[in-house]
């Protein structure tokens, strides 16, 4: 703890950060956000597709069983 202590007093000097190093840092955080917006959204189940498969026998919406041949 005493490491640290000293680490943090050794911080209160100013820098001078360039801008690409502040672009950089910038970018990093912004897509340290995305990552974590992705992964803690609940997922959802999305269908791209009719889904027709049991369509013609079980539901009885008029298809003939005998054109599939």
């Amino acid at each position: 703890m005493n490491k640290l202590t000293e680490f943090w007093e050794s911080l209160e000097e100013d820098t001078v950060v360039n801008r690409k190093l502040l672009l950089f840092e910038f970018l990093t955080a912004i897509f340290a956000g995305v990552l974590l917006g992705i992964f803690i959204t609940p997922f959802r189940s999305i269908t791209i597709a009719s889904n027709n498969d049991g369509c013609c026998a079980s539901a009885g919406c008029g298809c003939d069983d005998e054109d599939e041949d």
